[in-house]
């Protein structure tokens, strides 16, 4: 009986080791009233991709998380990136749409494996009422926007993804302890869903109609 009991623990074990990689992140304090210093706003952002992911005019949306927007437990918090010249704030970015949320790495197997179905979710979502956004923990900040745009590039990535190069954002949704992990959003904004480990595209579209609910 003691073997057995053994045997599933282990077996418990590797199987979440196979479908999450363990993240640095560590917890962390309450966000800071300091983060709260945004200044001009724009709405109704278009998301501009090429048809061919390969071509030339095909730029990967990455960018670095510029000022973290502190928000009550459950609710979606806000961060500001720069996009043109431009601030853009993403509880505007994604206003009206449900929003499957990923933290991912590009070292991270599992986090790589479930790519290409974020990937179809995010193309069929574009026409519809939700989207892709990643934001990625990477353990090479020195090169983290070379390496995310490199890999985002060759897998066709046309989603935003944000750098989270200090872990910021990690902490202001309670840190992360495992990547992938994805936060499903509905359009009030509310976290009504959260998803360790891989998953796949039905697995994702299931979670996008349970937040219509």
């Amino acid at each position: 009986m003691k073997n057995a009991s053994i045997l599933t623990i282990l077996t418990f074990f590797l199987i979440f080791s196979f479908s999450a990689c363990h993240s640095e992140v560590k917890e962390n304090p309450e966000p800071k009233d300091e983060y709260v210093d945004v200044s001009e706003i724009y709405q109704n952002v278009q998301v501009a991709n090429s048809d061919a992911n390969n071509s030339p005019e095909f730029k990967p949306l990455v960018f670095f998380a510029k000022t973290i927007v502190p928000a009550r437990p459950g609710n979606i918090v806000d961060f500001i990136w720069v996009q043109d010249g431009k601030e853009i704030k993403l509880s505007d970015f994604v206003k009206g749409k449900i929003v499957l949320l990923n933290f991912w790495g590009t070292w991270c197997p599992p986090c790589r494996r479930e790519i290409p179905d974020l990937i179809d979710v995010h193309q069929e979502g574009l026409d519809k009422d939700f989207l892709v956004v990643g934001v990625t923990l990477e353990r090479d900040i020195e090169n983290a926007e070379t390496n995310v745009k490199e890999f985002a590039k060759s897998r066709g990535i046309k989603y935003l993804n944000i750098i989270d190069k200090d872990q910021s954002i990690a902490r202001a949704y309670g840190g992360i302890n495992a990547v992938p992990t994805t936060f499903i959003i509905d359009k009030k904004g509310k976290i009504v869903e959260t998803l360790v480990g891989a998953r796949t595209k039905q697995d994702f579209i299931d979670a996008i109609n349970r937040a219509r609910k």
